[in-house]
C-alpha cells in the first residue's frame, strides 16, 4: 500500500509540472505574439529583400548582356552586395572580372540603383589598382 502511494504521488507531481510546463508555454505565446505595427515591419522587409533580391538579379543579367567576353566572365559570390539606402532607393552591386577584347583581364563593379517609383539605373565602372 505505501509503495502504490509513492508510485501515485510521483505520477502527480509529474502531470503538475507538465500541466505548468504547458501553463509556462502559452503565456510566453500569448507574452510573445507580435502585434499589428511588428506585423507589417516583417512583411515591409520581406517585400524589400525580395525587391533586393531581384535587384541584384538584374544587375548580374545586366553585366552577363554587357560583356564583351562572356566566357572569361567571372563573378565573386563574395563580393556582391545590397541594401536599402537612406534615401529609399534599393542598392546592389557586384564585382566581376573579364578580358577585353584584346584579352587582358579587367576588375570591374556593376552598381543597380532602384529608385522608390521602381526605375533602375544600370552602370558598370572599371575598378583600377584593386
Amino acid at each position: 500500500m505505501m509503495v502504490l502511494k509513492k508510485i501515485l504521488m510521483k505520477i502527480l507531481k509529474t502531470i503538475g509540472l507538465l500541466i505548468l510546463l504547458f501553463v509556462v508555454i502559452g503565456i510566453a505565446a500569448v507574452v510573445n505574439k507580435p502585434n499589428e505595427a511588428e506585423k507589417k515591419q516583417k512583411e515591409a522587409k520581406e517585400l524589400t529583400d525580395k525587391k533586393l533580391d531581384k535587384l541584384r538579379s538584374e544587375c548580374e543579367s545586366y553585366i552577363t548582356r554587357t560583356v564583351i567576353n562572356k566566357s572569361t566572365l567571372n563573378m565573386s559570390v563574395f563580393s556582391a552586395k545590397r541594401w536599402q539606402g537612406n534615401d529609399g532607393k534599393l542598392y546592389a552591386t557586384q564585382e566581376f572580372s573579364a578580358k577585353n577584347k584584346f584579352g587582358l583581364e579587367q576588375k570591374f563593379r556593376a552598381v543597380c540603383i532602384e529608385d522608390k517609383d521602381g526605375n533602375a539605373d544600370y552602370k558598370v565602372e572599371e575598378m583600377i589598382g584593386n
